[in-house]
């Protein structure tokens, strides 16, 4: 069920759906007589022209979890359908496996070593060979690797 008070993500847009329950919840808040006619108007025109969750957030700040979806089962009365609810296969940010790097968790972790193994080897070069003149290309690890593991396909990814 959403919250409709208490929004997570704020800035990311609604749809028609999500809407439409919203304006059933508010009809069940008029129904119990919670809110008056002219009230309830007022907060289904700007439920319909809501962009965002955030938008609809004031329209429940006054209302009983119960209605604004905090508390209670899917099918109590409220009218919401699965298409109100947050997106639930969409990994947490801090999942391990959420990264957007190729590879997820372990693409990062790789990225992480990636300028020690450059120091490594700009040293073993500049001590094993004839001086130290070509020892630094080994730094361009550091850019290739975060161009391989964090590219332009990364936004594809992190979709998926």
């Amino acid at each position: 069920m959403v919250d409709f008070a208490n929004p997570t993500r704020p800035s990311e847009r609604i749809g028609n759906a999500d809407r439409d329950a919203a304006v059933a919840a508010l009809t069940q808040a008029r129904e119990e007589g919670r809110l008056s006619s002219v009230e309830f108007e007022e907060r289904v025109a700007s439920a319909r022209s809501s962009v965002t969750w955030g938008d609809l957030a004031p329209l429940f700040a006054d209302l009983p979890p119960s209605i604004s979806g905090a508390a209670g089962a899917a099918g109590a009365g409220g009218g919401f359908g699965a298409t109100a609810g947050w997106n639930s296969s969409a990994p947490a940010d801090d999942d391990w496996g959420s990264s957007r790097a190729l590879g997820g968790g372990w693409g990062a972790t790789i990225m992480a070593f990636v300028p020690f193994l450059a120091l490594g080897l700009f040293f073993i070069a500049g001590f094993a060979w004839d001086g130290w003149a070509w020892s630094w290309l080994f730094f361009l690890l550091v850019p290739v690797a975060g161009v391989i593991i964090y590219g332009p396909a990364s936004q594809q990814r992190r979709r998926r």
